[in-house]
């Protein structure tokens, strides 16, 4: 009787263990492949913003033109009163971009709007907000010239001579 009870435990045991492994094959391993595909695709994203969408670009594929003239643009008003800022202004464009070779001839035919659209910018901004936030302006104006040109082949504005009155 003995060998009889301890076969039915051994049995029952069994039988326990076959239910719970199904349980854990049927309902926990897919919940874990959900959550293992969740973290892959959180782990791409991440990955994705901390790489620089641009690849680099040699010296050699950059290509400087500079908009002709100096520009003096009257800057908004201040408590010091009216200040000027006078600078020249560079573009620095990629060579190698897919865009530079139609649109690039496109830049001397609209030197005065890129005038303006640096003029306009410009404007928006105090003497003491011009010195400090320089990158700022920088980066309005490359992204309006981006979307005048519906291109990013321009990748950079540059001022030279920047004088601040």
């Amino acid at each position: 009787m003995k060998k009889n009870m301890l076969t039915i435990i051994i049995l029952a045991l069994a039988l326990v263990n076959v239910v719970l492994s199904s349980v854990i094959i049927f309902v926990i391993v897919p919940n874990a492949n959900r959550t293992n595909k969740l973290v892959s695709k959180v782990a791409q994203i991440i990955d994705l913003e901390l790489e620089s969408p641009e690849e680099e670009l040699a010296i050699t594929d950059i290509k400087t033109y500079d908009v002709p003239g100096k520009l003096t643009i009257l800057l908004k008003e201040s408590n010091k009163g009216k200040n000027y800022a006078q600078f020249t202004v560079s573009l620095s464009i990629n060579e190698k971009h897919k865009d530079t070779e139609k649109l690039e001839e496109k830049i001397t035919e609209n030197e005065n709007m890129i005038k303006e659209m640096v003029g306009d910018v410009f404007q928006q901004y105090t003497l003491d907000e011009v010195r400090e936030k320089k990158d700022e302006i920088k980066d309005k104006i490359l992204t309006n010239l981006r979307n005048y040109f519906d291109s990013d082949f321009i990748i950079n504005v540059s001022f030279g001579n920047l004088v601040l009155d």
